[in-house]
């Protein structure tokens, strides 16, 4: 699935985003796989080292606490521009918040008549379809006119899950505003005596978001970080919003935007469930609750990995030399052993959710990158996680709603572990076409490497749109046949005869748009891959190039744990 805000990054790389803009993809970004993996090979291409995981969440236990104190320790230096600047800071801010709230949803999970006329051409699922049957929204039509300006509140919706409004913007000609104009703004919530102003309960946090969509504007919030047991949501609040500055013209237009949650949370049912169980992996759950919302299932779960389990992961990369640290790492230097330290800490899981006859309803699979063999099943958005205090993450998941069912079990399906591995293949890339290169590593897990090609393509120097210099990317097509209980692999590297390093990404689905591997698995369970390999700006081909990969993620199907819920009337 393409995030609607991806085309912004590019935006945000060259700088041409307001302030504002910047803080809100910064914000997003940090919980939206899609976009920190987009993002991360965008700052590849300015030749930039990060300090970002490999894995996308969850991430280890103790990931963000460690980094934050390292980053407070080094101070990332020597950039040579402020576009450089600019992408290592949203890099830095990823890697403390990597494991952040992500429980994002889709723009629209609840729309009326008026409300699919703005934004049905994104949004056109049952979760959209079954809440606006229900009416969750408000139409308002307020007006503030300063300057010229007229900025208008058409409609509003409202959900435990979030509120979203739609604005429209004009111009003293009636020429239509776009996100762009919005220099600055404030937005926060109150309650209904004003006299209190909600923060957020939980960090990191989405926050306000900012979106185009045709002629419209789209503001949302995500309420997870701001309501928790202890901080209930009222059924009555008011949004805030005060616009500071359109385009270059500076004056007031104010909004006291009422928000009617009776009804929302009227519909909304919490089944508690706390039910705990430890794999043999070393993973721990506690499946915290179930919720039935007007436009989705929410299912919180709690994962901690054991202290036997992080003992036998560290003692691992001490063995094989991954560092944890940055210290004394700069531009230029080879990050694969602090990718692969971070990598192999980290853990996933796959769960089903089934009904009385034993079919399965929804599920969810965090093998991301492996986007041709997930086993999800009608999920609203992406997976959500954060880390908390205590080392462990909860994972917030949504899918359509669940309607006349009587009893239903959640059932785990698997454990994910990263596991290291050997792999080195030696190509040489004159002949490679005529006689392909077949390598196996300690798992088994057979690559072939067939041809080697060069792509150019067209990058921006400096942040200047009309600086533009051509690059050239190796492009290695490849077959590959995984061993038994392998899925994935990661931390590609490739080094030229000279020895020189560079990043090599397996074009998987999700990573690019026109992503050539396809992924199926056969009828033994193998994974079978066919598709393209690049070598991030080689700009030339060398006589001989090593491919390395350092770490395998497997697939353990021996865990027995299930967990009834009783739904009642």
């Amino acid at each position: 699935m393409i995030c609607v805000k991806s085309k912004q990054l590019e935006k945000y790389v060259d700088e041409q985003l307001t302030p504002l803009e910047s803080r809100q993809l910064e914000e997003h970004v940090a919980g939206c796989s899609y976009c920190r993996n987009l993002l991360h090979m965008k700052l590849e291409d300015l030749q930039e080292f990060e300090v970002v995981l490999n894995e996308i969440p969850p991430l280890p236990d103790s990931f963000t606490y460690e980094i934050e104190s390292k980053i407070k320790e080094k101070e990332l230096t020597d950039l040579e521009n402020r576009r450089k600047k600019k992408g290592l800071h949203i890099m830095k801010k990823l890697t403390i918040a990597a494991a952040g709230l992500t429980a994002a949803v889709s723009l629209g999970i609840f729309v009326s008549p008026t409300f699919a006329s703005y934004v049905n051409s994104l949004f056109n699922d049952k979760g959209i379809k079954t809440a606006a049957e229900n009416g969750f929204t408000q139409k308002l039509d307020m007006k503030a006119m300063d300057k010229g300006i007229t900025i208008e509140v058409k409609e509003i919706l409202a959900d435990p899950l979030q509120i979203a409004l739609i604005i429209d913007a004009k111009d003293k000609e009636g020429k239509k505003l776009t996100v762009d104009d919005l220099q600055e703004i404030e937005c926060f919530l109150t309650d209904k005596s004003e006299n209190k102003k909600f923060e957020r309960t939980d960090y990191p946090a989405t926050g306000w978001s900012f979106g185009p969509h045709d002629d419209y504007i789209i503001i949302t919030r995500e309420m997870n970080d701001l309501f928790n047991e202890q901080n209930p949501m009222p059924d009555d609040m008011f949004v805030h919003l005060n616009f500071h500055k359109i385009g270059n013209t500076e004056g007031k237009w104010q909004f006291k935007i009422p928000v009617d949650m009776k009804k929302a949370s009227a519909a909304t049912k919490l089944i508690s469930i706390n039910k705990e169980y430890t794999s043999l992996q070393g993973l721990s759950f506690n499946f915290k609750n179930i919720e039935f919302l007007p436009s989705a299932t929410r299912i919180t779960l709690e994962t901690k990995q054991t202290k036997e389990w992080k003992e036998k992961t560290q003692k691992i990369s001490k063995e094989r030399g991954f560092r944890d640290d940055l210290n004394n790492l700069k531009e230029g230097d080879d990050f694969t052993p602090f990718y692969a330290a971070h990598a192999l800490k980290s853990t996933g899981f796959a769960y089903q959710l089934l009904d009385e006859q034993g079919n399965v309803i929804v599920a969810r699979d965090n093998v991301l990158r492996q986007i041709g063999i997930q086993k999800n099943e009608n999920p609203i958005s992406g997976l959500g996680a954060k880390e908390l205090p205590d080392g462990s993450t909860k994972h917030f998941d949504l899918f359509l709603p669940i309607k006349d069912k009587k009893l239903l079990t959640l059932k785990l399906y698997a454990i994910y572990t990263n596991e290291v591995t050997d792999f080195q293949a030696r190509l040489n890339l004159a002949n490679l076409s005529k006689n392909p290169v077949t390598q196996k590593d300690t798992f088994g897990n057979t690559f072939t490497f067939k041809d080697f090609t060069l792509r150019e393509r067209d990058e921006y120097r400096q942040g200047n749109r009309k600086d533009i210099i051509k690059v050239k990317d190796g492009v290695i097509k490849f077959e590959a046949t995984l061993a038994k209980d392998i899925v994935d692999t990661d931390v590609w590297s490739a080094k030229d005869d000279t020895g020189k390093g560079y990043r090599a990404y397996p074009d998987y689905p999700g990573y690019w748009d026109d992503n050539k591997t396809v992924i199926t698995k056969d009828e033994n369970g193998l994974v079978h891959l066919s598709g393209e390999i690049y070598i991030n700006k080689i700009g030339h081909q060398p006589k001989e190039l090593t491919l390395s990969y350092h770490i395998v993620k497997k697939q353990h199907r021996d865990v027995d744990w299930k967990v009834d819920i009783p739904l009642g009337k």
